[in-house]
């Protein structure tokens, strides 16, 4: 379209419903957690009144307060980065790993491998939840973090090895088999050449793994018990039969939401590079 040419109305109509499309995206998807954090700091006699504002009239910390002074919100956020930080780990250097076997070599029991791994997405957790809960009892994880990091590694790693599967497809294959001429085996190949190529895909990789880890709740409310609970089991005993205690609720999640945002924000770069890079092969 020439520089100097007049917009057409179709053309003007079109971006304009780009522009608002994308303003209700925004809209509900940034809404619900700027009213939650906002009402963190609302005081509690606006919590419930029928005309609510967007804006507090004045701010608090009261809620604030109450999740650390009254609870042990510290110890639910340390066992939640622990678990969080552990699954992110063994999901990346297993799918890694499980990721450029399956696109590198050929063996036995490979299309097998690949079908488990995209079924594994077609039933909801919560069929897995039983016999989860009868493994890890009988082994005697139940209650434990470590039970927990298992747990959400049977939702992590499928993930990871498809992601990793198609990020690795995506280094070309000669550069590998050039470090094979040199001397190098299979395994140096990989971490010399193929494995710093990989740097997006694991950023990418290493975000998904862990912001599901830090946000499941199912089963971590049932395998974590006692001071082991995580921060979003933690959060459903601030709802009693007697009350809700919404203030507080507010308050965690959004200390919640904090390390997703942040961790999301610092591998932005990689994440926008990596939603194209597992698709373009060099």
């Amino acid at each position: 379209m020439p520089r100097n040419s007049k917009p057409t109305p179709g053309r003007v109509a079109a971006v304009a419903g780009r522009v608002v499309a994308l303003t209700l995206i925004v809209f509900f998807a940034v809404g619900p957690l700027l009213w939650m954090a906002l009402s963190s700091v609302r005081p509690a006699t606006e919590l419930f009144q029928s005309d609510p504002s967007l804006i507090p009239s004045q701010l608090t910390a009261e809620w604030y307060r109450e999740v650390f002074e009254g609870s042990e919100a510290v110890r639910w956020f340390l066992n939640s980065f622990l678990v969080a930080v552990a699954t992110t780990v063994i999901s990346l250097v297993v799918g890694t790993t499980a990721g450029y076997a399956v696109s590198r070599f050929q063996f036995p029991g490979r299309r097998v491998l690949l079908a488990c791994l995209s079924v594994s997405y077609l039933f909801p957790a919560i069929l897995l939840l039983v016999p989860l809960y009868l493994a890890m009892s009988s082994l005697g994880l139940v209650g434990g973090l470590v039970g927990v990091t298992i747990a959400h590694l049977t939702i992590t790693l499928p993930l990871t090895t498809w992601l990793m599967k198609s990020f690795v497809e995506a280094v070309p294959r000669e550069l590998e088999e050039a470090a094979w001429v040199d001397g190098l085996g299979y395994l140096r190949a990989f971490l010399a050449v193929t494995l710093p190529l990989l740097r997006t895909g694991l950023a990418t990789t290493a975000m998904f793994s862990f912001i599901l880890s830090w946000d499941e709740y199912l089963f971590a409310s049932v395998i974590a018990q006692g001071r082991n609970v995580t921060a979003p089991v933690a959060m459903a005993g601030f709802v009693t039969s007697f009350d809700i205690r919404w203030g507080a609720i507010m308050a965690l999640s959004t200390l919640v939401t904090i390390p997703v945002v942040g961790l999301f924000l610092v591998l932005q770069r990689y994440y926008e590079k990596g939603l194209t890079a597992g698709s373009v092969k060099g």
